[in-house]
């Protein structure tokens, strides 16, 4: 089964509906209607709270793993926590560092924690001084980590070989903000302590990282994500535009010319700050082809643009530059069962280069 099936097949177990669900857990229906039909993945953070509405594990949820395997090895882990609390300081010390060099983890920054933000906030605080925009290059030398270029033969941008501490980045990926993620997110396998693999790929063929059910990647992602963009730094920008209608014009400034990074990954980001509010749409060829919302319930992916979108406009007439078109239009021109008189605001820029479109959507007034 997939993590939307879990989803569902547990949820329906407890006998509750998406919205009982999504009251359970925090989260908004909407999402919940998005998990359930693989629109897209649950984030990390919306993992954890649906394992804990569902009762069951966010390595269940992931990856089916449960049942007598689980049985066998939950009371012993229960069992080495009590032994683990009942020692002193020193043989606690030499427990965990045991413990590391068996799961071959250097422990380069001495720092400890369950949640991949803290890593983040960690090395952007103690190891970059709070020094931005972040350099992933700086932040490399200062935990002795390799970087090299090399013919990776399309099997992936990066790899991560933790052994050598070393990362070989694919030769063909040279645009700045895309090289940036993907060094931060194999950083981030090699800081988490329970990343135990020796081999970690970013972008490997054929793989999506924003529909991975596999919970290291998850959790690697959102380390690169909190550590290039910093919530301190972005809510400050962010709260500058809170009541605004905004536009992809500015924010892709915001994403070049401060931050560094993809105006994808940057639009992407706002939507974790205000899940209610926005929501980003990719389109090409008259067609819906990917979904980053949190509670904005938009039309399934494959479904046909509308013809009153901006989007819609700027693949009617495709030019040789970047375009950009936006303004208010209904709700119900992006959202399925909108309500009559919602409006949203949209701004879409053309990429010639994939013939295709980049969409934000605000709603008005939320």
């Amino acid at each position: 089964m997939s993590i939307k099936e879990r989803i569902i097949s547990k949820r329906k177990e407890l006998g509750l509906n998406q919205t009982e669900l999504a009251k359970k857990s925090g989260l908004q229906p909407p999402a919940i209607s998005q998990y359930e039909s693989g629109i897209r993945n649950p984030s990390y953070d919306a993992l954890v709270k649906l394992s804990n509405a569902l009762n069951v594990t966010i390595d269940y949820l992931v990856s089916g793993v449960k049942g007598e395997s689980n049985s066998v090895l939950e009371p012993k882990s229960e069992v080495l926590i009590k032994i683990f609390q009942n020692l002193n300081s020193q043989k606690r010390e030499k427990l965990m560092n045991d413990a590391f060099s068996y799961a071959g983890y250097e422990n380069v920054i001495n720092y400890f924690s369950i949640d991949p933000k803290n890593y983040a906030k960690y090395v952007f605080d103690q190891l970059l001084k709070k020094e931005f925009p972040i350099d992933v290059y700086i932040l490399s030398d200062k935990i002795s980590l390799k970087i090299i270029n090399g013919d990776l033969k399309g099997e992936a941008e990066a790899i991560l070989l933790k052994k050598n501490n070393t990362i070989i980045l694919d030769q063909k990926v040279t645009h700045e903000a895309r090289v940036k993620f993907a060094l931060a997110t194999l950083i981030g396998h090699l800081l988490i302590p329970w990343h135990t693999n020796d081999v970690y790929y970013y972008r490997k063929s054929g793989k999506s990282t924003l529909l991975t059910e596999i919970t290291d990647e998850m959790e690697a992602s959102l380390f690169a994500t909190n550590l290039i963009t910093p919530s301190e730094i972005l809510e400050k920008d962010l709260s500058n535009l809170e009541s605004k209608n905004i536009s992809l014009k500015d924010l892709k400034i915001l994403a070049d010319e401060k931050y560094k990074v993809s105006l994808t990954s940057f639009c992407n980001r706002l939507i974790e700050y205000n899940k209610d509010r926005f929501a980003v749409v990719n389109s090409s060829e008259f067609k819906i082809t990917k979904i980053f919302s949190g509670n904005m319930l938009i039309k399934e992916v494959a479904s046909p643009l509308n013809k009153d979108s901006k989007a819609f406009e700027l693949l009617s007439n495709p030019g040789q530059e970047e375009e950009l078109k936006e303004g208010i239009v209904n709700a119900n021109t992006w959202i399925d069962e909108a309500d009559e008189n919602e409006m949203l605001y949209e701004s879409s820029i053309f990429n010639p280069k994939y013939n295709s479109t980049l969409t934000l959507l605000t709603r008005i007034n939320k």
